[in-house]
């Protein structure tokens, strides 16, 4: 008998492939049936496109049953038919389950499985998505960067297309915890042009030990989510460990001494260089390295292990900045730079932190109270004990606990919320005060730290509100969420007091919401409770909300929920069109939603109705309209916050039947419209400027200018004092096939990012202390005129790379000693110079190379530089150059250099301007939001305004000094600026 009727019900779901809007009648076994994922979570999709997801269908019983079909709530979600299947018991099958959205927003509803089992008649299975309008797509979802030395920087790329016919916005960011160890695509355009592809660089430039993880953010459309690509490598110092790689002293007492110890082993076969260790950063001058034995001969043996011992003497409550201390080890020939181990601590009588200081209730109604927390966060490495709890109330109303003061624990990382009211004394106004005292255990040690308690009693008139008496959230898919909002109006002409607003005790599980604190609300404000109602299964749930306002008699607003789960085959998507935040001062925002009729016959929709307590929100699109079958409408909300906080409305759509169903618009005003960015300027100057030289056979002249103007480029280091290294490299890759003038320094032309002269017949690296600079600096730029094929970008990478960057020996050609090693310094600006009157022909695109040089730098654009001294764009102007310059041109631009022309009359001002760009103080800041209106941007330079003397640069959004108004060596650089809209 049962399994005639099952048979009849497989042929009734291959006839009508479960299109009709009726709910399948079958039976679950709940002890046998279980399926996994528990939540089929889709996450962001593109509208159009389908993302396929595998459900793995278990049976946990002891006897077999049978799988009839499968369906989803949702149009978006569909099962590709599938031949019935038998789980005998423990066995497992999957199936397919793909979500493809048409239209913006957040998806929720059900999957539900036909079984033969005993229970219910289907089995669920959450489902989850979200509909985005995917104009980029991004193929990769990983790029794993592998072992990389400190110091050293490795390249990858991702490639993103847009498939659409109109221009997509291309926005990257790298985000994460090692974020600044990651960079992408730096320079690239903002956009994407219809059905373009491009190729976006991505460096990873370990500056810790370890395993680095982050993520680049790609938009792929305005307002969407982005699409996210994992970025993992892992910072290596050869067969070196190092441990640990952060020191945390946790809270240590004031004034005294915590120690730990940092272990450095040599786990390699060869020795290693080792000097000791030194603090690279201590900012609050807190701590200090006790102790880093000396070792015979410099050198850590290989399986040796060396024990450093690091302090941190806190001078003052709270945490300190953090320091950084430099382990100098190394491989021996290199000047790679030692790992390093980040130091942190908090100044304090316990590593068990009270939070806030001060806590402040406002304005309270007499009569009425306030609630607020008071936060205790252990810190410790183990557990630790909250003792007692004391209030004193000193002048004004009364401060009490809202919990017993019993012993209680606190995990290790983890918090206790302490709750606090306030209560106004009858009659009493003007400020209270009172302390809260917090006791605190850990290792036998007590500790009290004090909260400063304040509040103020106030008679309000009796609040004139306006406030429904129900929420009906109508009829909602099974497991979709609809939020709605329970909104309170001061309608009076007087401010009034709402104490809370909150979900009542004893409402159905279907509903949540995240409760309102008290506060003042003046004539005109509101306050909304957004209410939230997610139905696990068919029927009818119930809920209250419930505030408390100063009024004698209408001191407690009531209004109750309602709500229905159904399962049907009408329905809107997404259920709630959540705006997010927006700014006052913005325009609307707008967003999709659609409304679908999958059942069999046609649906008509009577009435399409907004229902809001403001006017924040539009709702416009082709309904009221009967809706044949498969039919699909799209409709169009707007928002525009009028004042800050939460907003709330209700689409509710009456069909011809009586059936409701709603879906929820919700947004948040933000008020903010400002922003002040602040920096400090350095105070001593480190650069490391690398000379690109052109050693084509109609650079002579040139090369013999810029050594004998070699003084002027001199002036503003001399002046500044800067602690400057300067190399020479060629533009020649290859050795020069011969066949013209032989070019000397022993590589015939083909350096390959190798310093100039190769062979070391002069100083290959010119500093302050270098006996007749300006003779050697003259000898390495005559770099002769043998090559042909000018590369000076590729070469000026191949100079900064592995294995140049920090050997003394390149290991791959037979020359000795002719390595970068002790060029780049780890904490020095970098300025790069070409000088060429031929194009560049390197090999990577120009945004290639402005990625690697800022990774090189930790994207800090401040400390890098690229300059070009190359062919004009008008070359009437320079009958003697080749072709123009552009690439070389294209990244000075990018890098903020000086450009001048290779036919320069007066060598000594083009060096001159040069040096000012190299050796000069910072004087472009880049900002960390936009601005709406550059023209509004103030700047103070240690309080003082500064109304003149720089200017706004909108293509790297930053504030820039005029030449001679550079802010002195440690000034404190204040900028204030409107916020622009998104």
């Amino acid at each position: 008998m049962a399994s005639s009727r099952w048979a009849a019900v497989a042929v009734m779901v291959a006839a009508v492939a479960w299109t009709a809007c009726e709910r399948p009648s079958s039976k679950q076994a709940r002890t046998g049936f279980a399926a996994r994922p528990e939540l089929l979570e889709f996450g962001p999709s593109a509208l159009g496109r389908t993302k396929v997801m595998k459900l793995r269908l278990a049976n946990q019983g002891r006897a077999s049953y049978r799988v009839e079909g499968a369906r989803a709530s949702l149009p978006h979600v569909s099962i590709p038919p599938f031949e019935p299947f038998t789980l005998a018991a423990g066995a497992e099958q999957e199936i397919e389950v793909r979500f493809t959205p048409d239209v913006e927003g957040a998806v929720q509803g059900q999957l539900e499985v036909l079984t033969d089992a005993t229970g219910e008649a289907v089995a669920t299975v959450p489902v989850t998505g979200r509909g985005v309008k995917a104009l980029v797509e991004v193929p990769q979802t990983a790029l794993d960067f592998g072992n990389v030395n400190l110091g050293l920087v490795e390249m990858r790329e991702v490639t993103v297309r847009n498939p659409s016919d109109v221009e997509s916005p291309l926005v990257l960011s790298v985000q994460g915890t090692d974020a600044d160890q990651f960079s992408a695509g730096s320079g690239l355009p903002s956009s994407l042009a219809p059905h373009e592809t491009r190729t976006l660089p991505v460096a990873f430039s370990p500056v810790r030990l370890g395993t680095a993880e982050a993520a680049l953010h790609i938009t792929v459309c305005e307002g969407c989510e982005p699409a996210v690509v994992s970025l993992t490598g892992t910072g290596v110092a050869s067969m070196l460990e190092v441990t640990p790689l952060r020191v945390d002293f946790g809270r240590v007492a004031v004034g005294t001494t915590a120690e730990e110890r940092i272990t450095v082993r040599n786990q390699g076969h060869e020795p290693l260089s080792y000097t000791g260790a030194a603090l690279l950063e201590d900012p609050s001058g807190v701590f200090q390295v006790v102790s880093a034995p000396a070792l015979a001969n410099d050198i850590l043996p290989a399986g040796a292990v060396v024990e450093l011992r690091v302090a941190f003497t806190p001078k003052a409550s709270g945490k300190a900045r953090a320091g950084r201390v430099e382990v100098a080890v190394r491989e021996q020939g290199t000047t790679a730079p030692g790992p390093k181990v980040s130091l942190v601590g908090e100044g304090g009588v316990s590593c068990v932190e009270v939070t806030p200081e001060r806590l402040d209730f406002g304005a309270v109604a007499f009569g009425m109270t306030a609630t607020r927390d008071v936060t205790v966060h252990n810190r410790c490495r183990d557990e630790a004990s909250v003792t007692g709890l004391k209030l004193t109330t000193r002048t004004g109303g009364y401060f009490t606990l809202a919990q017993s003061p019993a012993n209680q624990t606190v995990a290790p990382g983890g918090v206790l919320k302490v709750g606090l009211t306030f209560s106004p004394r009858a009659g009493v106004t003007g400020p209270s005060g009172g302390q809260l005292a917090v006791t605190t255990s850990h290792r036998g040690a007590n500790a009290t730290e004090g909260v400063v308690l304040s509040g103020e009693g106030r008679a309000f008139p009796p609040c004139v509100y306006a406030l429904p008496a129900s929420l009906d959230f109508g009829q909602v898919p099974v497991g979709s969420e609809v939020a709605l909002g329970v909104t309170l109006r001061n309608t009076g002409a007087e401010a009034c007091y709402l104490s809370a607003l909150q979900l009542a005790s004893g409402s159905d599980g279907a509903f949540r919401a995240e409760p309102v604190v008290n506060g003042v609300l003046e004539p005109g404000r509101k306050a909304t409770l957004v209410v939230r109602f997610l139905p696990p299964e068919e029927g009818d749930f119930q809920g209250l909300a419930e505030g408390w306002v100063n009024h004698p008699t209408r001191g407690h607003p009531l209004v109750t929920l309602s709500g229905r789960g159904v399962r049907g085959c009408f329905s809107v998507q997404p259920t709630t069109v959540d705006f997010g935040v927006s700014r006052l001062a913005c325009g609307p925002r707008t967003r999709e939603f659609m409304a679908y009729n999958d059942c069999t016959g046609p649906v008509t929709v009577k009435g399409l109705k907004l229902e809001q307590p403001g006017a924040e929100f539009e709702v416009s699109g082709a309904l009221p309209a009967t809706l044949p079958p498969g039919a699909r409408v799209k409709l169009t909300a707007k928002y525009l916050p009028a004042e800050e906080g939460e907003d709330a409305a209700t689409v509710r759509f009456t069909l011809a039947d009586g059936a409701i169903y709603n879906a929820g618009l919700v947004g948040r005003g933000l008020s903010k419209t400002e922003q002040t960015d602040r920096f400090f300027q350095e105070e001593e100057a480190k650069v490391d400027v690398l000379f690109v030289v052109d050693n084509s056979g109609s650079m002579m002249e040139e090369q013999q200018s810029l050594g004998a103007n070699f003084s002027a480029f001199l002036t503003a280091a001399t002046a500044a004092h800067v602690d400057y290294r300067i190399g020479v490299t060629t533009t020649g890759l290859d050795p020069s096939p011969g066949g013209w003038s032989e070019c000397p320094g022993g590589a015939l032309g083909g350096e390959k990012g190798r310093l100039f002269p190769v062979d070391g017949s002069s100083p290959r690296i010119i500093t302050p202390q270098t006996p007749q600079a300006a003779g050697v600096f003259a000898t390495n730029t005559r770099v002769g005129v043998c090559h042909w094929n000018e590369q000076g970008l590729d070469a000026a990478w191949l100079a900064l790379s592995d294995p140049l960057l920090y050997h003394l020996d390149d290991p791959r050609t037979p020359q000795p000693a002719d390595g970068n090693g002790g060029f780049l310094r780890e904490d020095a600006k970098l300025a790069i110079i070409a000088l060429s009157d031929e194009e560049d022909f390197s090999s990577q695109p120009v945004s290639f190379y402005e990625t690697y040089f800022l990774a090189l730098k930790g994207n800090d654009r401040g400390k890098v530089t690229f300059n070009a001294v190359v062919g004009p764009l008008d070359l009437n102007t320079c009958p003697t150059a080749s072709s123009s310059g552009s690439r070389y041109m294209e990244l000075a631009r990018k890098l903020g250099g000086v450009v001048d022309s290779i036919c320069t009359p007066n060598w000594a001002a083009s060096l001159e301007k040069l040096s000012e760009s190299a050796f000069g103080p910072n004087r472009s800041f880049p900002l960390s939001e936009t601005p709406l209106d550059p023209g509004a941007i103030t700047v103070r330079v240690e309080g003082t305004p500064v109304t003149d003397g720089w200017s706004y640069d909108a293509s790297h959004n930053a504030v820039v000094f005029d030449l001679l108004r550079a802010p002195g060596p440690g000034a404190l650089v204040e900028i204030t600026y409107p916020l622009g809209c998104p």
